[in-house]
């Protein structure tokens, strides 16, 4: 089913191109921030497009977390984190984890909105004790970074960030519904978003930002592209 999908050469092609305008600027900052969100963005062009076969989304998904996780380990290391944040980390992915395992991987990627799986109600731990375990696992995790004081100083946003666009992809998936028009919107608003805060949060490197943002809107579009299929083209279509 995967035989012929490029889109691991891509995702390799748009982070060595990140990393290779952050050494060349020596603002690696930028590339942990620029590498660090697009794992929410596959989320919602899946849930609400719902075009994108299961198996492609979950390799994707996959791939663009171990990258988030990667740079945020990157800035977390650095900080010389406190016990206390390391045992509430532990504790917030332990949960997500727990939570992975009792739903099986294809239940866990939109096994019902993008798999066709009929939809079950899963009642074993951890959804006993937490009833969204997964993305309340993952803020408790990233929150936790803000314990660690020298993280908190330096790296608040990054960690902020992550919990909040966690607490959005929550309420997509408990309020949400298949929309195109409506995942067109949010992640237009959402690349855009990013694009105008590296600039700000990065104006002293603006051109390392301005770089980056390149490279990420040519990697958003073939994500769009992937995502959209046919509904995108027939839409492009349509607007010529």
């Amino acid at each position: 089913m995967l035989s012929g999908d490029r889109a691991p050469i891509w995702i390799l092609a748009f982070v060595l191109l990140v990393l290779g305008v952050a050494y060349a600027s020596g603002r690696w900052d930028v590339a942990v921030y620029a590498l660090s969100f697009w794992i929410y963005l596959v989320y919602v062009m899946a849930f609400f497009w719902r075009r994108i076969p299961q198996q492609r989304f979950i390799r994707d998904s996959i791939l663009l977390k171990v990258i988030s996780l990667l740079a945020f380990a990157f800035a977390f290391i650095q900080t010389h984190p406190s016990l206390l944040s390391l045992i509430v980390m532990a504790t917030g992915f332990a949960l997500n984890i727990m939570a992975a395992r009792a739903l099986g991987i294809e239940r866990t990627y939109y096994g019902v909105e993008v798999g066709g799986m009929p939809p079950v109600r899963v009642i074993g731990f951890p959804f006993s004790l937490v009833r969204h375990p997964m993305l309340t696992g993952s803020m408790i995790a990233f929150g936790a970074a803000l314990l660690a004081p020298e993280f908190r100083a330096v790296w608040w946003p990054l960690a902020l960030l992550h919990v909040i666009l966690n607490f959005a992809v929550l309420q997509m998936e408990i309020h949400g519904r298949r929309s195109r028009t409506l995942g067109m919107a949010v992640s237009i608003i959402g690349l855009l978003a990013g694009a105008l805060l590296l600039i700000a949060g990065f104006f002293d490197a603006w051109r390392a930002a301005l770089a980056t943002i390149v490279i990420g809107a040519i990697f958003a579009g073939f994500l769009l592209i992937r995502y959209a299929g046919p509904d995108l083209r027939t839409s492009v279509a349509r607007g010529s």
